[in-house]
């Protein structure tokens, strides 16, 4: 709540935060057949910890540093031959851009995830990271 002076009177003010305020975009993709490899290279390269995963121009899934690091790297996955449909996490959990963090925050603790897809008209725009919040 914010105390903001109007007339000799206070007036409080909720200014909520929204998705959409804290999200990051444009986002990154990854096309499914891509190879991890490759995936992983494009998540080092754009400094994020996840890629949105595509499939003929639809969003199917979304591949992060921790998928990379439990489903490849602990079972030895040779990285040059698997591809990113095969260990990526789905269904893609998305927000819409403008609801409040709280709900944001609600939706990754129940789905013990890191990592929301935000949407706003019904078109992915930015991804919300636990590190956004």
């Amino acid at each position: 709540l914010t105390i903001i002076p109007f007339f000799s009177k206070i007036f409080l003010v909720s200014l909520m935060e929204t998705v959409g305020d804290r999200m990051t975009s444009p986002y990154f993709s990854v096309e499914q057949d891509e190879f991890i490899k490759n995936a992983a290279k494009n998540i080092y390269d754009s400094g994020v910890g996840s890629l949105l995963v595509t499939h003929e121009k639809n969003m199917v899934g979304i591949i992060t540093k921790t998928d990379l690091m439990i489903k490849v790297i602990a079972k030895n996955l040779d990285t040059e031959s698997t591809r990113v449909v095969e260990v990526m996490s789905q269904p893609l959990i998305s927000i819409d851009a403008g609801e409040p963090l709280d709900t944001a925050k609600n939706i990754m603790r129940k789905e013990s995830i890191r990592h929301l897809a935000v949407s706003r008209d019904n078109q992915i725009v930015g991804v919300l990271s636990v590190k956004d919040l």
